[in-house]
């Protein structure tokens, strides 16, 4: 994970954070038809400038060293029992947290032990009854459900996990494939130049003519290992449409996202097809690296004189074309140097979008 996963994920955390406080406003239910006394007021205060610290702290920490925290939020719930309020919200926040426990096993132990307790609680202090059994009820759900959104935040986790690996297992074996080729070509060839030039350095004065019909050879050889490097390189970077798509199928499958792709793509030069299936390739990486979404689409439109393609898909939205990395800011530059634009939109989800002049018969010529 990168640091921009890394400031991703922490910028859902807190919003995450801050749109669940919003059940702490159920605790002044009851004071609609029970008026607060100056102590109910005070009691909640209080009760609130502990639980907050304890809140954000327990929401960054689901270790079993840090149980504590939920321990802390069932105590509040207890304390606050005497006073007028729905304390039982404290009871279903430190349910929450037991949701997030791992794994699951201890979540369901520590639910357990959490509805006995404050079912006994219930049992003996003098509090609602319908709150109480509510309370009991909303926490066991709820927790139960934080623990299968933990579960599919930790599969999704290790999707991504694997397919970084997968990607560093190619890029590692890519490497190894271009030293061995660079080998193969500039080895003999760099061993020959050496020796016609020691041959040269040797005859330049006893044999001048053969001397230069050996420099001569030195620079046709340099030539050819130049020309075979270029071909090399050029075959390197070489892409195709076709071979993006089968890559972004098996990215996105890996990553739980259904893809589909929409129409046949057209035939294509080469120049073009390499600049459309870099460009499907970072529409790909960042719907894996960022966009946790479970679909994406990929259409190819063409109106006879523009080629479009649309990639989109139904995630949290994590490009919004203004704080774009390196990779889009190329993709950019190369759709561009085609004479083509580039447009990214926000639509419940990121929508990429290429539009390219295109001429059909010529790709066919």
């Amino acid at each position: 994970m990168d640091a921009v996963d890394i400031a991703e994920s922490a910028r859902r955390r807190r919003l995450w954070q801050a749109f669940n406080l919003i059940y702490f406003g159920f605790y002044f239910i009851e004071w609609f038809w029970v008026r607060p006394t100056v102590n109910d007021v005070i009691a909640i205060v209080v009760a609130a400038a502990v639980f907050l610290p304890i809140y954000f702290s327990a929401f960054e920490r689901h270790e079993s060293r840090f149980i504590w925290h939920i321990v802390a939020l069932e105590l509040i719930a207890f304390a606050l029992s005497p006073f007028s309020g729905s304390q039982g919200i404290f009871h279903v926040y430190a349910c929450v947290q037991a949701g997030y426990q791992r794994p699951a096993s201890r979540t369901f132990v520590l639910l357990g032990l959490l509805t006995a307790t404050y079912g006994l609680w219930g049992y003996f202090v003098d509090i609602n009854t319908f709150g109480w059994l509510f309370s009991m009820f909303l926490g066991v759900v709820t927790g139960l459900s934080c623990s299968a959104g933990a579960a599919g935040l930790e599969r999704g986790r290790a999707l991504r996990r694997s397919w970084v690996l997968e990607q560093q297992r190619a890029a590692l074996a890519e490497r190894e494939r271009i030293a061995h080729d660079l080998h193969d070509l500039l080895g003999q060839t760099l061993t020959t130049v050496a020796l016609k030039s020691e041959v040269a350095h040797r005859l330049i004065e006893q044999d001048p003519a053969r001397a230069k019909q050996e420099t001569a050879e030195v620079a046709e050889a340099a030539r050819n290992a130049l020309q075979e490097i270029r071909a090399a390189v050029y075959d390197m970077t070489a892409t195709t449409v076709e071979q993006e798509l089968d890559r972004a199928r098996q990215a996105l499958d890996a990553a739980g996202v259904t893809l589909t792709i929409s129409d046949d793509v057209p035939p294509l030069d080469p120049t073009v097809s390499k600049a459309l299936g870099l460009t499907i390739r970072e529409a790909t990486t960042n719907i894996v690296r960022h966009a946790n979404a479970t679909e994406a689409k990929i259409d190819f439109r063409y109106d006879g004189e523009t080629l479009n393609v649309i990639v989109r898909d139904n995630g949290a939205g994590a490009l919004d074309g203004t704080t774009e990395g390196n990779g889009l800011k190329g993709l950019r530059k190369r759709i561009a140097a085609l004479g083509g634009q580039t447009a990214i939109r926000m639509r419940a989800g990121t929508e990429v979008h290429i539009s390219l002049p295109f001429d059909h018969s010529s790709a066919n010529a």
